[in-house]
């Protein structure tokens, strides 16, 4: 990515690359609180799901766009280098907690409370890899990869 564009609001909505870094950390976050709390028989916390503790209540709901919101929001003075370490180390930590749960956990319906009645493994893609791929084409762009 260049430089000079990483800081810079050139993404739909007047996201910058470091925003979507850190939006794609934050649910790799979100993903492995949620398991690994699980895991311990107990829900996640606040400060495991999202950094902070206490989420406030939003009179108009948490969709999933006020959620994005409130997450760019929560890293907007992030640095891009602390941005890309921050990636780094949420999805690694996914990785682990991924590759420690046992795979009965992971595959079986509803053996994790959060997931409401689907398997672990069923919503991973949608936090991680599909979620990623649906990035990727605004990245690529801005990158230089996909100009004509």
């Amino acid at each position: 990515m260049p430089p000079e564009v990483v800081d810079q609001p050139l993404l739909d909505g007047g996201w910058s690359v470091k925003d979507l870094v850190a939006h794609i950390a934050a649910y790799d976050q979100w993903t492995a609180a949620q398991i690994t709390a699980a895991n311990a028989g107990r829900a996640a916390t606040d400060r495991e799901l999202y950094g902070v503790e206490d989420v406030p209540d939003d009179p108009q709901g948490w969709d999933e766009d006020r959620q994005n919101a409130a997450i760019r929001d929560r890293y907007a003075d992030m640095s891009y280098p602390d941005a890309l370490a921050f990636a780094e180390q949420r999805f690694n930590h996914l990785l682990s907690v991924l590759t420690t749960t046992p795979e009965d956990v992971l595959t079986r319906p509803g053996a994790q409370a959060w997931t409401e009645g689907k398997a672990v493994i069923d919503l991973v893609p949608d936090e991680t890899y599909r979620h990623y791929a649906e990035h990727l084409p605004a990245l690529r762009t801005l990158a230089g990869f996909d100009v004509p």
